[in-house]
């Protein structure tokens, strides 16, 4: 490498030659792209088809006199279009998060001498010098490894740092199988090398992984679509309610330009803006209940998306498993080793780890001494050190792959189970086959194995233990998977891990091992092959970055909704691509930034939660949308049969701006707080192109509506009073009907009686009832209303109208059909 470079490793480049060098190949950092302008992500927001639709509806109420409504209108749409602009912009972050994982400064030989240099002047041949704590700043190709370990976990989901070498890797191995290549972005954890680098900026991996965040696309969300098919819905309708409300002026005789007034003030009654603010407030509250149980959301519409989520491809460490090593068992050929004599050979296998002598000096202790601390204090035994008791402590090395130490007359040594098997002279024959099959079989079980031996000065080494070491596995894991499942949810786990141990943890997490397919598999598998496959995958074992990526690709292009989670720079694109991104708290900022939801227990479990809430919230607000959408079909149906029946004016401008911003807006947003439904969880996910509001939902919510807008004109034919007491009772009618409806609807499959009470829900319908009886012994609510008092025997009418849709729904609902009330 360094010949091909034309670099003399001991001497490395010349300043001369280096800034040549940096003319032709550009500065060794990832490629910026243009963000978009703050403007232009406000334009976006103010131009989805829903608030162009209200925008121009609030205009054109203004225009027309209805000034307070329209203002409404107009004023409710900021808060919704800055929500969307605040989200965009912290998403655009993560091109700059993921430059920020490079390294700013790099150790470097040149003209002879090491020096220190800013990472951005790095250049293809240059000579790095690697040291513990370092940022790896650009692909390197290793000369000289002295006990170096690499956290690669970022870039390739690996969870153990991973041993460098000098010898070449071979031409065909992935990515998370080279050891002779240090990567940009991975980070030194042990040990000293001594490099070229060969790729810098934008041709390092990490460059690649920035390159494929650039043209990233998201869809929206299932119920954006639904409110963009209920605004083509209700434009039709206001064009018909147009045509016959005019067409019957001109028959009456009215002049043309009332009847061109009438039309269209009907036609604006017709958008219900509504929507947009039930939208707000569920996902702002249900972000709130989330962050409450550790999930962090920072794209609003996501929450609603997880509704409707049905296959998850979800990571391992940390996920799953609990980011750290534990002791699962000590055995030796013989058996396990448990009770007291664990105990003691716990306290020998610390005394053997070189590194954990080191901690005396207050160094941060390693991994497995960590484990082994942790076993002991689970224990309660105390690990017995002393620095004056050591004699010497040797390191683990390329060459020696195992710790060794004594202590007194007493030498230990613990590591890679083979080569301290070595060590044993004393095994010969059947006993020597007894620990190779032992250690072969542990290794086939996929946890990390040490070998612990012990001789006495001058003695022969003698095999004590082997040592099994393994992430475990999250306690709530289990139920989690088992939740998915009765959900309807697919769950793949891709990991950089092998296969064997891939297996182990996926078995032990209750998802179907049989057949664990490889990243190698699926670069040899057609795209046609991958989307036959898809639905029987479950474990994807050595997979790297562009194959996760693949994964959400299909799976999107099959048309389903996809979850994925991530805590490094390695699976950004898979989270940019998935239609909800979830990365790890404890993950890289580049994860992070680049996720719709922060877990922040890393948990697997967690998600879950987060998916039944999204579940709950996706169906409150299908309540709601149904609640407001009847109230408009009433409304609009009892306009249009009064103005085609004769009366010129039905109700009042005031009166509707009570029962659609008030009432309709108190009492919807009161599903907010409606508890899941019993068996949500044990129901298949809503498929991607199933609205809402479905055909034959929004023929029932027709009927309803329909019947209370006949019912409130039968009450005016049949009043036989004064117009004005005529038309309140009528309106009286219509209020306390929809508040019925408010609480009726609670569920459209269930009976109320089988759910949970809602004590908001109940008290905002019982305020409003209240507040339309007070309102005609209020003077000036009188007035303006022109509201009078209502005989009992009339409000007996009101509420037997209110309450027989809601009977009729509960006899339908306990036979097994959904029904609107």
């Amino acid at each position: 490498m360094a010949a091909a470079f034309d670099v003399s490793p001991g001497s490395g480049l010349t300043e001369a030659v280096a800034r040549q060098r940096l003319a032709t190949h550009g500065p060794n950092e990832l490629e910026r792209q243009r963000a978009p302008s703050l403007w232009h992500m406000v334009w976006e927001a103010a131009t989805e088809p829903f608030i162009l639709l209200l925008l121009a509806a609030g205009a054109l109420a203004v225009l027309l006199g209805e000034t307070r409504d329209g203002l409404l209108v107009i004023i409710g749409l900021v808060p919704i279009v800055g929500a969307d602009v605040v989200t965009e912009f912290r998403a655009e972050r993560a091109l700059e998060a993921l430059r920020s994982a490079s390294a700013p400064l790099a150790r470097v030989r040149r003209d002879g001498e090491a020096r220190d240099i800013t990472a951005a002047s790095l250049v293809p041949g240059d000579v790095v010098l690697l040291r513990p704590g370092d940022v790896v700043p650009a692909d390197l190709r290793l000369l000289e490894c002295e006990a170096l370990l690499v956290d690669r976990s970022a870039l390739t989901g690996e969870s153990l740092p991973e041993p460098g070498r000098v010898a070449p890797d071979p031409p065909d191995a992935p990515l998370a199988d080279r050891r002779s290549v240090a990567y940009a972005g991975t980070a030194v954890v042990g040990g000293t090398a001594l490099g070229v680098a060969f790729a810098t900026g934008t041709e390092t991996e990490l460059g690649r992984i920035a390159g494929a965040l650039g043209g990233r696309q998201r869809r929206r969300s299932p119920v954006q679509r639904e409110l963009d098919r209920l605004v083509r819905i209700l434009l039709v309708a206001a064009v018909s309610l147009i045509a016959i409300t005019v067409g019957a002026g001109f028959l009456r005789g009215n002049p043309a330009g009332a009847n061109l007034i009438a039309g269209i003030s009907a036609a604006i009654a017709a958008i219900p803006e509504e929507p947009p603010i039930l939208l707000a407030v569920i996902l702002g509250l249900g972000a709130y209940r989330l962050l409450r149980r550790g999930v962090l959301v920072r794209r609003l519409n996501a929450q609603e998306t997880l509704g409707a989520v049905d296959l998850i491809l979800t990571d391992k460490t940390g996920t799953l498993t609990e980011n750290r090593l534990a002791l699962v068992r000590a055995l030796t050929p013989d058996g396990p080793i448990e009770g007291r004599d664990l105990t003691a050979l716990l306290v020998e296998a610390l005394r053997a780890e070189e590194d954990a002598w080191r901690t005396l000096a207050g160094t941060r202790p390693g991994s497995f001494t960590r484990a082994l601390m942790a076993a002991l204090e689970e224990r309660d035994a105390a690990p017995t050190l002393a620095i004056a008791e050591l004699v010497e402590a040797d390191a683990p090395t390329d060459a020696r792959p195992y710790s060794r130490t004594r202590a007194g007359e007493v030498e230990l040594a613990l590591g890679a189970p083979e080569a301290v098997l070595d060590l044993c002279d004393t095994l010969f024959g059947g006993d020597a086959e007894a620990w190779h099959a032992t250690i072969a079989e542990e290794a086939r079980a996929g946890g990390r194995t040490l070998l612990l031996a012990r001789r006495r000065r001058g003695g022969s080494w003698e095999p004590r233990a082997l040592l099994v070491f393994a992430d475990r596995l999250r306690p709530e894991i289990a139920d989690a998977m088992a939740m998915a499942r009765g959900a309807g949810i697919q769950a793949i786990l891709v990991t950089g891990d092998h296969a064997s141990t891939a297996a182990a943890i996926a078995t032990e997490a209750g998802i179907d091992a049989s057949s664990v397919v490889t990243g190698g598999d699926l670069a040899a598998w057609s795209d046609d092959r991958l989307a036959r496959e898809l639905p029987g995958l479950r474990v994807v074992a050595r997979a790297v970055p562009e194959q996760k990526l693949r994964l959400v690709e299909a799976a999107r292009d099959a048309g389903r909704t996809v979850a994925v989670t991530g805590d490094g720079v390695n699976d950004a694109p898979a989270l940019h691509r998935a239609d909800v991104a979830v990365a790890m708290g404890s993950g890289t900022q580049v994860a992070r930034e680049a996720a719709d939801l922060v877990l922040g227990d890393d948990s697997f479990g967690t998600l879950m939660e987060g998916l039944r809430e999204g579940r709950r919230m996706v169906e409150n607000i299908r309540k709601g949308l149904v609640f407001l959408v009847s109230t408009h079909v009433a409304l609009l149906g009892f306009i249009l049969v009064a103005t085609l029946a004769g009366y010129s004016q039905p109700l009042l401008p005031i009166q509707i701006l009570w029962l659609e911003l008030f009432i309709d807006v108190s009492t919807s947003v009161a599903f907010e707080r409606e508890a899941e439904e019993p068996g949500a969880m044990r129901r298949p996910p809503r498929p991607r192109g199933a609205p809402l509001l479905p055909a034959t939902l929004l023929a029932r919510i027709g009927l309803a509506g329909g019947f209370t807008a006949l019912a409130a004109l039968a009450v005016i034919e049949l009043a036989g009073a004064e117009a004005d007491h005529a038309r309140w009772l009528a309106y009286t009618t219509l209020v306390v009907g929809q508040v019925v409806r408010a609480y009726a609807n609670r569920s459209l499959s269930l009976s109320v009686l089988r759910l949970g009470r809602n004590t908001f829900l109940a008290a905002a319908c019982l305020l409003v009832i209240a507040i339309q009886a007070a309102i005609p012994y209020l003077p000036p609510l009188a007035d303006a209303f022109r509201a009078t008092p209502l005989a009992i025997g009339e409000w007996g009418i009101v509420f037997a109208i209110a309450v027989a849709p809601a009977l009729v729904a509960d006899v339908i609902r306990r036979a097994g059909r959904t029904w609107v009330a």
